[in-house]
């Protein structure tokens, strides 16, 4: 866990100077595109009840995405796909251009009325989540090479 990510991501980049890690998978909640006055066409087709989030992107390295999909296949957990175009506006993209570069991931769940006093997620979505970050952690062994090259 981090502070400060709505303000410009500044707890995660503190952990990721200190801590150093070779890989980080981040996870925070994404909009319910079907909340109303969402734009799908802007913003993606994402449901809630429809399992975890997992990011395209810049900041999310396709090897660590390419290990959470294999987890989910392997466990038959279900999952919705997200593209970001430049940032993910999370703390994975602290992580991922901090030090030279930090193999990162995003896991998002998918959150209605987002940043309101009613906020919805749906309790499956969680738990998904949870179950295919800890799947995710199984695969990860001592000193994997996780370059592109």
């Amino acid at each position: 866990n981090s502070v400060q990510e709505e303000i410009g991501l500044h707890g995660a980049q503190m952990v990721a100077h200190r801590i150093k890690p070779d890989i980080a998978i981040c996870t925070d909640v994404t909009h319910d595109t079907t909340t109303p006055m969402m734009k799908k066409i802007e913003q993606g087709d994402i449901h809630t009840g429809k399992g975890p989030v997992l990011t395209y992107g810049a900041s999310v390295q396709n090897n660590v995405l390419k290990m959470i999909i294999e987890a989910a296949e392997k466990k038959s957990i279900q999952f919705q796909r997200l593209v970001a175009s430049r940032t993910t506006g999370t703390d994975t993209d602290a992580f991922a251009y901090s030090n030279a570069g930090v193999a990162s991931a995003l896991i998002s769940f998918p959150l209605r009325y987002m940043h309101t006093t009613v906020e919805m997620v749906d309790r499956d979505d969680v738990e998904a989540t949870i179950k295919l970050m800890f799947e995710t952690l199984k695969l990860i062994k001592p000193g994997m090479n996780l370059k592109y090259l």
